[in-house]
Parts: structure tokens; sequence; C-alpha cells
């Protein structure tokens, strides 16, 4: 008898039901989709980031206090500061390694061009190196910030060469001294083929770039560094990665150390190379953070919203089906049914809604959030197989809370003025 009634109700007003269940359907696969993509978001964010520079700036213990200006180290060096070139493959050694994506060393040198004091910086542009481990990976500026653009070609620096004499101009400092890629210039009173002009949006553009070897040899510090940046995926920082490290429990210790903030990752840095401080780039590292908070919450309010647009979608249509069936419901009461009975009836009608809705917005939600990241990450998305089957969860639940008021109007109905207003 009771699926009886459950048949007949769900074959009523199919219009009004295939409305609701276009409601709960559009919000499940909005909540599909950003969930879907909110859980994949973070290495992902990051990783974009990471494309417009370092992180994490290493620079030599005893070395001049920092001066930063675009999150690049312009500080003088004193003598004896620096880190030596043959231990940057360290790096690559710390137990958050696969969270380094590129890094770069630099050396710089002032030199005259041209009557100016102009800055020739030594740098790897994408160069093979070696690990611990035996493994030959390519690293450098191009990898470290790749929406650094040039017009002409690369320096391809893949292995050392200490005699070439290439250099990349700033493209500011080129349209100065009115100089095109394959044009020759004097620094030290050595003859350079210009490759390429490099175009970066910042102060790289009034400098010159050549080989990390070159200058080495020019400033006769061969095979060291002023410094290194790095670039790493790392979670943003919560109040438990601000708290003093030296006052946590060797569990807190644990758990921070094994946690990719980007204290623990410098931290574990400097564990690798002794001679060196590393510290972050608090601007960029701290926008990252911001940005990921702010996404993370918007995606968080979009989802919120159509959930709950849709049970406001549920309670008007129950409350016009309620309406519509008092009569029904009067009769019911009548003979004996029970209100449990009678809100069950509704309740298993306003399920079925949602779960049809919701089963069909998840399978809509999962080739959003697939296409989402395609277009925008260029990537598949990865996402666990349980989400599906949560967000059919929470579109039953949606639709009960949003039958819940409409029910209870039902329940209290007075039969008898009800029959007598329809009789």
């Amino acid at each position: 008898m009771f699926v009886r009634l459950i048949r007949q109700s769900l074959a009523r007003s199919p219009r009004r039901k295939l409305m609701t269940v276009a409601a709960v359907a559009l919000a499940s696969s909005i909540t599909t989709a950003m969930f879907a993509v909110l859980l994949d978001i973070g290495d992902r964010v990051s990783r974009e980031l990471r494309s417009f520079g370092a992180n994490l700036l290493v620079s030599p213990k005893g070395a001049a206090l920092p001066v930063e200006i675009g999150g690049v180290d312009y500080r003088p060096v004193a003598d004896a500061a620096f880190i030596p070139e043959a231990s940057i493959p360290k790096l690559k050694s710390t137990f958050w390694r696969h969270n380094i994506t590129a890094f770069a060393p630099f050396l710089s040198l002032t030199v005259d061009l041209s009557g100016r004091k102009t800055v020739l910086v030594g740098t790897w542009f994408r160069r093979n190196y070696t690990t611990e481990g035996g493994v030959v990976l390519p690293t450098g500026v191009r990898d470290l910030n790749s929406t650094w653009r040039v017009e002409g070609n690369w320096i391809d620096d893949s292995r050392p060469d200490p005699v070439a004499r290439e250099v990349l101009l700033g493209s500011a400092l080129a349209r100065r001294l009115n100089l095109q890629p394959g044009a020759r210039l004097k620094l030290l009173n050595e003859d350079f083929l210009v490759h390429g002009l490099l175009v970066t949006g910042g102060e790289e553009e009034n400098q010159v770039f050549t080989r990390l070897e070159t200058v080495q040899l020019l400033s006769g510090r061969p095979g060291q560094v002023a410094h290194v940046q790095v670039g790493a995926l790392t979670k943003p920082e919560d109040a438990f990665a601000r708290k003093d490290r030296t006052k946590m429990t060797p569990e807190e210790y644990d758990r921070w150390y094994c946690t990719p903030y980007i204290s623990s990752i410098a931290h574990q840095i400097q564990e690798q190379l002794p001679m060196a401080v590393a510290r972050p780039i608090r601007r960029i590292a701290e926008n990252e953070g911001r940005i990921l908070s702010q996404v993370k919450l918007l995606m968080l309010l979009v989802s919120v919203a159509a959930m709950v647009t849709s049970a406001l979608m549920i309670w008007s249509a129950m409350a016009t089906t309620v309406l519509e069936r008092r009569a029904e419901i009067a009769v019911m009461r009548a003979v004996g049914a029970q209100s449990g009975l009678i809100a069950l009836l509704f309740a298993v009608e306003a399920a079925v809604e949602g779960a049809v809705g919701g089963a069909l917005g998840a399978a809509a939600g999962v080739w959003l959030a697939r296409r989402v990241s395609l277009e925008v990450f260029r990537s598949p998305l990865e996402f666990p197989a349980l989400l599906p089957a949560l967000v059919i969860l929470a579109a039953v639940a949606v639709a009960l809370a949003g039958s819940a008021a409409p029910t209870r109007t039902a329940l209290r109905f007075e039969v008898a003025e009800v029959l007598r207003e329809e009789g």
C-alpha cells in the first residue's frame, strides 16, 4: 500500500517534479565541479604561481644584510661569503625534494657598458645537473621563471662552456643602447655576442645575463655562487606553521617537518647546505597563500549558495504540493494514518527527487570539472572517487531539509476543517 502511494505521489505533477530535479541537478553539478577542483587546486595553483618566480632565496651565511628588489637579492657579497656550486644539487636531497620544482644559482658582477655601470648576471638558463641519486635533471631560470620571454634565442648552456661569450640583454637596456640580437658588445675587454633580448617586466630588463661559468671566470670566483633562487610547491602557512619551532613538542615538530610549509622546506634546505641560509621571499609566499585561501573560500561559498538555492526550490515545490493534497492528507489522517507515515511519504518523495537530481548533477559536475582542469591547467583532474557519492548524499539531505517545513505544515492541518472545506 505504501509503495503504491509513493508511486502515485511521484507520478503527479511531472512538470513540477522535473523542475525540482533540475534544480537539484544544477546545484549538485556546481558543487561537484567546485569541490573536485577545490580538492586538487592547491598544488595546481601553486605550480602556476611558480612560473612567476622563486619563493625561496638561499644565501651564504655571513653575507651582508639582504637588499631585495622584486624578490631578487642585490646585496654586495663579502669575501668568502659564497655557496659552492657543487653543493647546489643537494637541494634535491631534502625530504620535500619532489616539491622543489626548479632552482637557479646567481653570481653578479658590476661592469661598464657604454659609460654606464651595469650588472652582469651569471646564471643557469637550463642546465643539466646530476642529483646525488645519479639522476640527470634540467633546471634554471627558464624553468623558474617560465613567463620570461626572449626576443631572439635563449643561450644553450645545457653543458658548461667557460670560453663561450654570449649574453642576453635586458630589453630596456637594449633599447637605450640600440642593440638587436646578433650584435656584439664589449664587457671587461671581452667581445660578447647578443643572443637575444630578455623581456621580464622587472629589473632584469636593465641587466645583462650570461652563463654562470663566464661570470665566475671574469670575477675570479670559480665554482662559487652568490645566491640560489628556489621555486617550491608549498602549503599556505597557518597558525600552526607560525609557532615557535623551539617550543614545539616532538610530535608537533614531526608534523611541522613533514608538512610542506615554506618554513619547513627552508629548514630542510639549510640542513643540506649548512653554509647557507634559506629565507622565504615573503611577498611571493604570502600572496600565494592569500590567493589560494580566497579562491577556496569563493568556491565554497558558490557551492553553499547553489545548495541553499536548491533547498529553497524544493521547499517551494513541496509547499505547493502540500496545498494541492490537503484533502488527501486529511482523508489519510481520518482513516487512521499516523503522522509518521505521512511524513515518511513526503520524505521519500523528496529523497527520490534529491537522489535523481544529485546523480545527474554529479555526473555533469565531473565532466565540467575535467573540462575546467584541461582548459585552465592543461592537465587531467584528479579527485577522490567517493566525491560523486558524497554529493548525491548531500543532495538527498538538502532535499529532505527543503521538504521539512512543508511536511510540518501538512501535519498541522485540522482534519475536520479541511474535509468541511473540500466537501
